[in-house]
């Protein structure tokens, strides 16, 4: 067996952390320091510190050969009958540390084992928040006893180097959790008397710092268990809210006589703030709408889907002609700054195009301008107005433009104009765009979605959503 522990304990060196790791502090005031060194080399992981406890576990069932000695050694097969128990602890130990556990039970398992196999009824247990060093809080996770001295919730890093070098009032012993690759402190334990005055913990250095390192590696992998678990949630939840979001789009567009509409939506992350929608008013009106919510993900979502729902609460009364285009823009307005705090806001264009009028009326509200093409001449809707959000009370005009056979309206969310050039990283900007529509203007026929999704000279890197009515 010594000889076993020999070869181990030459590959992979001691189970010690840093020199003083353990401290144990004596009733009349002086300190007695564990001085192993820290071996050479990288630590081991789990799964090597779990071979070495087997091995060892092994040798308790496999005698070793009988030598004859005339100097018979009980010192000797006392501390390796200590060891043989100490690694079968130790292994036990591990195989309970499941990252489901998390870190503070991990941490709380480590105390209880400490607390019980030393007969200990005070001790105290503090985890680190993972910040970084100047900005680290540690939490009192466990507590019993001790009450000579108040502990707080959270102590800084600071507060943890003092304690140990000058453990509080009635602490016998501190010992720290550090990482994988000792590089941080992940926990900090304290212990008290043991009720047994022959049980000493300061003969226990080896046992303690090998539980040190397996509960380090266990909550590291706890953590990163934690993370990933995270991560699949707000997967999860973003999905549904991108289903929400592609619900609120239309399935299909309208079919009115002499209109034709086409639509394209991409989304540059997994949930966006872009919507469309094209709402019949009558056998000869439409209503166009596009808007773009300031920001990304759920909560852009969220207010999209209410955008949504309130400009279909208000769709009757423009049909049954109770209000102007006008006053519902400004009703939108106010029930979005109602319901949004300061920093949320919404871009958006209101148009309504006439095919017996031969007209399009036109609100942009803080939103790119949409560009209209007849007669082989294209130019942007001159008029603007504030985002959607952003005064409790804004007014709104509107302007009207001719919008006869052959015509086209192109309306478009910033993601195109922001397109980034793949080669000197210029913007498309509003004259790119315009561009872009008198191409399309020439090519009746084309697909917009195919148009749009084609590789081209520039990267659309923002969401992009386009929505286009050609008289036809």
């Amino acid at each position: 067996m010594q000889s076993l522990l020999g070869s181990l304990w030459s590959v992979v060196g001691p189970p010690a952390f840093h020199r003083g790791i353990l401290r144990f502090a004596q009733n009349d005031g002086r300190e007695k320091v564990n001085t192993k060194l820290q071996p050479a080399g990288s630590w081991l992981n789990l799964f090597s510190v779990l071979t070495v406890i087997s091995l060892l576990e092994i040798s308790t069932i496999v005698p070793a050969p009988q030598t004859t000695t005339h100097n018979p050694q009980p010192d000797l097969e006392r501390d390796l009958r200590r060891e043989r128990f100490a690694m079968r602890s130790l292994l036990e130990f591990a195989r309970t540390l499941t990252p489901d556990l998390g870190p503070v039970g991990i941490l709380k398992s480590i105390q209880r084992t400490i607390m019980g196999k030393a007969l200990i009824t005070d001790g105290f247990a503090y985890l680190s928040d993972g910040a970084d060093v100047g900005e680290r809080r540690y939490r009192l996770v466990s507590h019993s006893g001790l009450r000579s001295f108040p502990f707080p919730e959270t102590i800084t890093f600071e507060d943890l180097e003092t304690w140990l070098f000058s453990p509080p009032e009635g602490v016998r012993t501190t010992l720290p959790v550090f990482d994988s690759e000792q590089n941080d402190i992940l926990a900090f334990l304290g212990f008290g008397k043991p009720l047994v005055g022959t049980t000493d913990l300061g003969e226990e250095g080896n046992y303690l710092e090998s539980l040190s390192l397996l509960a380090g590696m266990a909550i590291t992998n706890a953590r990163l268990f934690e993370a990933e678990r995270e991560r699949e949630r707000l997967e999860a939840e973003l999905r549904l809210a991108r289903e929400i979001q592609q619900s609120l789009l239309p399935a299909q567009l309208p079919h009115l006589d002499g209109l034709a509409f086409e639509a394209f939506n991409k989304q540059s992350e997994l949930v966006g703030g872009d919507y469309y929608d094209v709402i019949p008013l009558s056998e000869d009106r439409a209503l166009l709408v596009i808007a773009d919510v300031v920001g990304k993900g759920a909560s852009a979502a969220i207010l999209m889907s209410n955008v949504q729902a309130s400009l279909h609460a208000l769709v009757p009364q423009l049909r049954g002609g109770q209000t102007t285009l006008e006053e519902l823009a400004a009703t939108l307005n106010t029930l979005i700054y109602e319901s949004t705090t300061a920093e949320r806001f919404v871009t958006a264009i209101l148009a309504i195009v006439d095919t017996s009028a031969n007209e399009l009326q036109t609100i942009v509200c803080g939103h790119p301008r949409p560009i209209i093409s007849r007669d082989g001449i294209t130019e942007e809707v001159p008029t603007g107005g504030l985002p959607l959000g952003v005064l409790p009370r804004a007014e709104y005009s509107s302007h009207c433009s001719r919008f006869a056979k052959g015509a086209l309206v192109f309306l478009y969310t910033d993601g195109l104009s922001e397109a980034v050039h793949r080669t000197n990283n210029s913007l498309l900007g509003a004259q790119g765009v315009a561009r872009l529509v008198s191409e399309l203007a020439n090519q009746p026929d084309v697909d917009l979605a195919h148009y749009l999704a084609a590789p081209k000279t520039y990267e659309i890197r923002d969401d992009l959503t386009v929505l286009m009515c050609i008289r036809n």
